[in-house]
């Protein structure tokens, strides 16, 4: 069978990263790049392959296309995502998926009305460790969950004078970067929590964030921060035991401890690469939307991403418009 054909839309970090696994891959291939400045567009297609097109719209349409990778800056997320659907294309795209739930739906809404399928980019629920510890935390071989605390806090400021980071328009902020897959992680293995609390480091953007989800009997709380070192882990305790996940958006690694014994699930192979695999072979199957990552969890996690940012009063200028981007009207 001939490798599914992607169409890049956006070629900046992330593009490179997600391009760098997909070439690696035996059932991926890019056909199509755009990019809107074209320079950078030509040196992308050079390193991985593909034809650059003058217009997004053209390189959706490009012979071979079977696949949309939406990965501009998260403010045109809805934009070229209903770019695809309009042009009856399926779509992976990036987190942030939109602005807010109200727009996600509007999306996925466009979506099933077009007969199309569409997905959110989150990579980490596409890989084996995540599912492992989900499937530890469910056989109950921890016992009672009595406490959750996970930490992604990196210095992202320090390094980096990227505008998107902290540009409210460009959907700017340490919860929308890194925060989403936090909260993630917490829908993924706990579900909808009782009731959230977040307070923020508040600038035009936030830089951080503390954030408690009351579930029954226990709390999980997350550290987010893109202005400190403060670690990236996810860990997990129980009556019977713990888990504990090491850079838990991207781990190829899990610990389990039981009753004085460790387990260590260890995974090989590409992360980014599989996450692709699985969206060709999603679409190929005639599915209209991701098994792993449906439409319904990404409006959930929006709404708990929307709910964060009303506490910290964190108001994107596009949600004072009437005219968002994900309208289809």
């Amino acid at each position: 069978m001939d490798k599914f054909g992607w169409a890049y839309i956006g070629c900046g970090s992330i593009a490179h990263t997600t391009a760098n696994e997909l070439v690696k891959t035996d059932d991926n291939q890019i056909v199509a790049v755009w990019n809107r400045t074209k320079s950078k567009a030509e040196d992308f297609a050079k390193e991985y392959g593909g034809t650059v097109y003058d217009t997004a719209e053209e390189a959706i349409n490009a012979a071979g296309v079977e696949g949309v990778y939406v990965n501009v800056n998260g403010d045109k997320h809805a934009e070229y995502t209903k770019l695809s659907i309009k042009n009856k294309k399926p779509v992976l795209c990036e987190k942030p998926f939109t602005v807010n739930e109200k727009e996600s739906k509007k999306i996925f809404d466009y979506a099933a009305e077009n007969d199309i399928y569409v997905s959110e980019a989150m990579w980490t629920w596409h890989n084996e460790t995540a599912l492992q510890v989900k499937e530890w935390v469910t056989s109950g071989v921890i016992g009672d969950i009595k406490s959750v605390n996970c930490a992604f806090a990196v210095p992202l400021l320090k390094h980096s004078d990227n505008p998107r980071l902290t540009t409210p328009f460009m959907l700017g902020g340490a919860l929308l970067d890194l925060g989403v897959y936090a909260v993630r992680y917490c829908y993924e293995l706990f579900g909808i929590p009782e009731q959230i609390k977040c307070e923020g480091d508040m600038h035009e953007v936030d830089y951080a964030e503390k954030i408690e989800f009351q579930y029954p009997g226990f709390q999980a709380k997350m550290h987010i921060s893109m202005k400190e070192d403060a670690g990236n882990f996810f860990e997990i305790k129980g009556t019977k035991g713990s888990i504990s996940v090491p850079k838990f958006n991207s781990s190829k690694q899990a610990r389990l401890k039981t009753d004085g014994k460790e387990e260590v699930f260890e995974m090989e192979g590409l992360l980014y690469g599989t996450q692709f695999s699985n969206v060709a072979a999603e679409i190929r199957a005639g599915r209209k939307e991701g098994e792993k990552i449906s439409a319904k969890s990404t409006i959930e996690v929006m709404a708990l991403l929307d709910e964060c940012r009303r506490q910290m009063g964190l108001v994107y200028p596009q949600e004072q418009s009437k005219d968002l981007e994900g309208d289809n009207s």
